[in-house]
């Protein structure tokens, strides 16, 4: 009969290792700017457009009272522009648009008109040559995130339109709402 032999031998050592992290540029942060004047076809951020977009977004108020108002059939166009604020990350990003303060079908007591605008808008929006929604209306708009990472430091720039649809009666009027486009991100 053979026999079997088994041994085992461990060699355990220690030393100190100091190892120095900086964590200061391995910040994520997204920033947001856009122009819905008459020289938004031709508008580029500049340093003091920026303002913080993560967890904050851009919103566009559309009403009464507003800069842009609407009417049946009547539409605004604009640009919205994203950065990635980060030193050193790359990011994906996604943009949702969105009603920050839905109403529903609430009406005016007094006029019996409609109070929300949103769900009577389409939406158009492209990156450059890409067109990310074309005529969507506002209810069947769903996220859209990019498969490229922006890089560090990288803005895009996006042509929006917007517009109300032409079959919304007369009680849409003085109807308004905020329009409000949020980008999200996370590093890869």
């Amino acid at each position: 009969m053979a026999g079997l032999t088994v041994t085992a031998a461990a060699l355990s050592d220690s030393a100190t290792v100091l190892v120095q992290m900086d964590s200061s540029q391995n910040r994520f942060d997204l920033d947001v700017a856009g122009n819905y004047s008459s020289e938004a076809s031709t508008w580029e951020p500049t340093a003091d457009s920026w303002q913080q977009g993560n967890p904050d977004a851009y919103r566009l108020p559309i009403g009464p009272g507003q800069t842009n108002v609407m009417s049946p059939g009547s539409s605004i166009s604009g640009r919205i522009a994203v950065r990635n604020n980060s030193p050193r990350l790359a990011g994906l990003i996604e943009l949702s648009i969105l009603d920050p303060q839905a109403r529903g079908d609430a009406t005016d007591p007094q006029t019996g008109n409609f109070q929300e605008l949103f769900e009577q808008l389409i939406f158009t929006v492209k990156d450059g040559d890409t067109v990310i929604f074309d005529h969507v209306p506002a209810t069947q708009l769903s996220p859209f995130a990019w498969n490229a990472a922006l890089p560090a430091g990288g803005i895009r720039v996006l042509d929006v339109r917007i517009e109300m649809s032409p079959d919304a009666d007369n009680r849409w009027q003085m109807a308004s709402t905020d329009v409000q486009f949020n980008f999200s991100g996370v590093t890869p």
